[in-house]
């Protein structure tokens, strides 16, 4: 199933390349011009037309290395940051420090991609509208439909998160237009709501194969549209709504609440790299973050929609990236002894200047990667909101790995574990050393090949949405309808199913309760600003005054936060010359 849907992600660029090499193509009468009025001859080729959807977000959703879109889901938040001090102060939580502005080049590609996006399913639609079109039957038809107004809801809902009322554009058009105007937020919305509830009712329960969405994707996201409708308007049927879409999504994608797949099986005597396969250790929560059991064919009832990456094979054989998330392995090189722990002839610091002759795997599966671009979890993420001792999310060496082996042969700790009281506190020092969490790079060599040296690639899909963070709309909504035993009941469902010993009441539970449990759950997935940004302002401010990186520990550089969404790109302003483009408040 993965090589097939993989495969099909680069169907529409190889059919170009066929036309280019056809003979008929360099005819001095063409048989036809293609338009956007016939360009789908068959189902087949809109079919292909929605592969440049899922390609277009895979970015968004596989946390590779250097890729701004996961950056920006999370950067500036309580979540991560840039973990070292620059003179300039330019950390992505101290937003005045140029990284944030109206003529941010990141800002303006996140505008463009989920409208680019949007391109490719309005022209999908179109095609799925013609009448000239044959299909298998009607269902294929309304399945297909349903995937493109899947993706136009979930990007207009992107967009009025992020940066309030956007233009609504319903139509593919390749004329060049200057004169677009912004609906309101609510409109923005709206709309996205009338397409996830098109493709809540189009799509399949299931989706016909790994890797596409199916109707829990259509609901899931139809749960947090109308949340954010909800804050926006104080409409409490907005919560009713979204608990009910939660609801059905939790029916037809259960938890996982049993070890499953690859490495559960104790029968198993196979191995890889001198690591044997079964891994004792291991939970239900480790084993919904090992390569090969992410999708349903695997048996994982948990997996809404999973972003699908090549095998280490077809990568070679078709080309594509394997998962490469090295930016977020601490900073190994960079880390020096606390004074207490210099010794003589030794080196600075446990990993400097010095090779791994501890194990003869992969360096990154056991000090986290090469660590080039720094940046990593916030103290808060990385280690305060970590309050249960049982939690399985937290596991060490099974879920999370917070102490790694000295490799100085030189100094009287080599091959045995630093802890991080044992390095320099100074925050430019000890803000590069952070837990490597299991669900971004594995603790050990297993998945692994031997090219892989120095990096942090291994073959692994990526959850874009998995039930477990409806669970936590479900909780949000019970809240904000006021029925705090529903939300409780809600979130300590996740937190049973992590073996946490203790539970929250309905005296505790209030939004922070829910934000906090959403790292827990989803760090590194949940894309935070967009939950932050659908709430209201007072909520997510004051989650980056109180844990944000640079607010911690570098206040004097951080400024309180004058806008309550991101800016509308300047170029999209300045190019639209034919009609007034207001900038969201709080941006000069």
């Amino acid at each position: 199933m993965k090589a097939i849907h993989y495969i099909s992600v680069f169907a529409a660029a190889l059919m170009m390349l066929q036309a280019c090499n056809d003979n008929l193509f360099l005819e001095e009468h063409p048989k036809a011009m293609y338009t956007i009025d016939n360009a789908f001859e068959t189902s087949d080729q809109i079919t292909n037309q929605l592969t440049l959807c899922y390609s277009s977000l895979y970015n968004w959703y596989a946390n590779t290395g250097w890729n701004i879109m996961f950056q920006y889901k999370n950067f500036g938040t309580d979540i991560m940051d840039q973990p070292y001090f620059r003179s300039n102060g330019v950390g992505w939580s101290n937003f005045s420090s140029g990284r944030w502005t109206t003529t941010s080049g990141n800002i303006s590609q996140v505008w463009s991609e989920l409208y680019r996006v949007l391109s490719f399913a309005n022209l999908a639609l179109r095609g799925c509208e013609s009448e000239t079109i044959q299909w298998a039957d009607e269902t294929h038809r309304k399945n297909v439909s349903g995937e493109a107004h899947f993706f136009r809801g979930l990007c207009y809902l992107r967009l009025g998160e992020l940066f309030g009322g956007v233009p609504i554009v319903k139509e593919y058009d390749e004329a060049n237009h200057d004169d677009y105007v912004r609906a309101s937020r609510e409109e923005t919305y709206q709309f996205a709501i009338d397409e996830l509830e098109l493709a809540y009712n189009g799509l399949a329960d299931y989706p016909s194969m790994d890797g596409k969405v199916g109707k829990g994707a259509a609901g899931h996201m139809l749960a947090e549209a109308y949340l954010a409708m909800g804050v926006l308007t104080g409409k409490s049927e907005c919560y009713t709504k979204a608990a009910n879409y939660a609801q059905s999504v939790i029916k037809l994608h259960p938890l996982m609440k049993e070890r499953f797949g690859v490495r559960a099986n104790p029968k198993d005597n196979s191995s890889y790299h001198g690591i044997p396969t079964y891994f004792p250790n291991g939970s239900v929560i480790s084993d919904l973050f090992t390569a090969g059991n992410y999708d349903r064919s695997a048996g994982n009832t948990e997996a809404i929609w999973v972003i699908e990456t090549p095998t280490y094979e077809q990568s070679d054989e078709y080309g594509g990236s394997v998962i490469s998330v090295m930016q977020m392995g601490m900073v190994a090189r960079d880390l020096n002894w606390a004074p207490e722990y210099v010794e003589p002839g030794a080196a600075a610091g446990p990993w400097k200047g010095t090779s791994h002759p501890v194990y003869g795997g992969n360096f990154s599966a056991y000090v986290g990667g090469f660590g080039i671009a720094e940046v990593g979890p916030t103290q808060y993420a990385g280690y305060d909101v970590w309050t249960d001792p049982d939690d399985l999310r937290y596991q060490a060496e099974v879920t999370v790995r917070r102490d790694f082996i000295c490799f100085d042969q030189k100094h009287s700790m080599f091959n045995k574990p630093v802890t991080r009281e044992m390095l320099d506190p100074n925050p430019a020092n000890i803000s590069k050393y952070f837990p490597m969490f299991a669900k971004l790079q594995p603790l050990d060599d297993w998945t692994y090949r031997d090219t892989d040296m120095f990096h942090m690639n291994y073959s692994s899909d990526a959850y874009a949405i998995r039930s477990a963070e409806t669970w936590l709309l479900l909780a949000e909504a019970k809240l904000r309808s006021g029925d705090k035993d529903g939300a409780v009941a809600a979130v300590n469902t996740l937190r049973q199913r992590a073996n946490c010993s203790t539970m929250y009441t309905a005296a505790e539970m209030d939004i922070n309760v829910i934000l906090d449990e959403r790292i827990r759950e989803l760090i590194f997935e949940e894309g935070r600003w967009f939950t932050f940004l659908r709430m209201e302002p007072q909520v997510w401010k004051q989650r980056i005054y109180d844990h944000a990186m640079y607010w911690k520990d570098y206040p004097t550089y951080s400024t309180p936060i004058a806008w309550d969404l991101w800016p509308i790109p300047q170029d999209i302003i300045d190019l639209n010359t034919g009609a007034p483009m207001e900038q969201n408040p709080g941006w000069k």
